[in-house]
């Protein structure tokens, strides 16, 4: 029980302390591991607590297999200790000459009766099949390919030979009318027509393609990742019991440092309304610094 609560706690701290380097996703800046972005504040500050963060979740991971290691040899040794029982208490309601006792099964009386069961029930089935096979045949004519005695003439394999090409050719044209017809319904230069996929300008736009697909799939499944990792970790460092933690207080750290260091937005303008005014026309107008039209006195 305690080994496998060591393993649920060594996973935990394992999510907690990768979910530092993706604790804010707005501290994230894009080529913090390139020059010379490398060396701006902001960036030193997220490298420096991703490589604290991976170092410690290595530790925690290196526990971890190990309490589950330690975990697994006490369920081996279990699983084993019942399966032990179980033969025994099976034995034990057999009579003691009985090769169905685990003790007799090596016997050469044992062995020799199995051998003997095996080659009868062989015997049977095989004379089942020739029974089957005879009457088969029985149903058809004398000269029928489909007779199990017909099957090695030379005519029969000659018949078998061309119906087989004849159904491949008659594959093939199908295929290719079918290639033909949604050829023609798409433009001459479409990458889409079979004379057009491995022209390089198309084989290009494919690997593009597939790239940017590529590339979507990982970024949506590392945003899926972060974004639980986040959430576990905030929850489980706004536990009382775990703020004192080493990993919290390191958590903590590099969230307050990320949030300090990570670019600011600019502030939204501010914008004020002003009421103009031309003999009886009225007009508002809005900006940073307002000013009445042409003709028009601020009211």
């Amino acid at each position: 029980m305690k080994l496998v609560k060591s393993w649920s706690t060594f996973s935990t701290l394992a999510l907690i302390l990768f979910s530092v380097q993706v604790i804010n996703p707005q501290s994230s800046i894009a080529g913090c591991r390139d020059y010379p972005e490398s060396v701006t504040e902001a960036c030193v500050a997220q490298n420096l607590a991703e490589e604290q963060a991976r170092q410690i979740a290595s530790a925690a991971e290196q526990a971890a297999r190990q309490a589950a290691a330690d975990q697994a040899a006490i369920d081996n040794a279990n699983r084993d200790a019942a399966n032990r029982a179980a033969t025994q208490a099976a034995d034990a309601a057999l009579p003691a000459d009985s090769c169905s006792r685990s003790s007799n099964r090596y016997l050469q009386s044992c062995i020799d009766a199995a051998t003997e069961r095996a080659r009868l029930e062989n015997e049977a089935r095989n004379a089942a099949d020739v029974a089957a096979t005879q009457a088969t045949d029985a149903a058809l004519p004398v000269d029928d390919c489909k007779r199990s005695t017909n099957k090695l003439l030379q005519r029969c394999i000659d018949a078998a030979t061309e119906s087989a090409r004849l159904a491949n050719e008659a594959a093939d044209l199908a295929e290719k009318a079918a290639v033909a017809e949604a050829d023609s319904l798409l433009a001459l230069d479409d990458c889409k027509r079979s004379t057009n996929r491995f022209l390089q300008r198309c084989i290009d736009v494919a690997v593009a393609k597939a790239k940017a697909e590529n590339d979507a799939v990982q970024a949506a499944e590392a945003a899926a990742e972060n974004a639980k990792a986040i959430e576990f970790a905030e929850e489980f460092c706004s536990k009382r019991v775990n703020r004192s933690s080493q990993s919290c207080k390191e958590l903590a750290a590099s969230k307050k440092a990320a949030e300090v260091l990570a670019p600011k937005p600019k502030p939204a303008a501010k914008t004020s309304t002003i009421t103009c005014v031309k003999g009886k026309t009225v007009k508002k107008v809005t900006g940073s610094k307002p000013v009445c039209p042409a003709g028009f006195k601020k009211k």
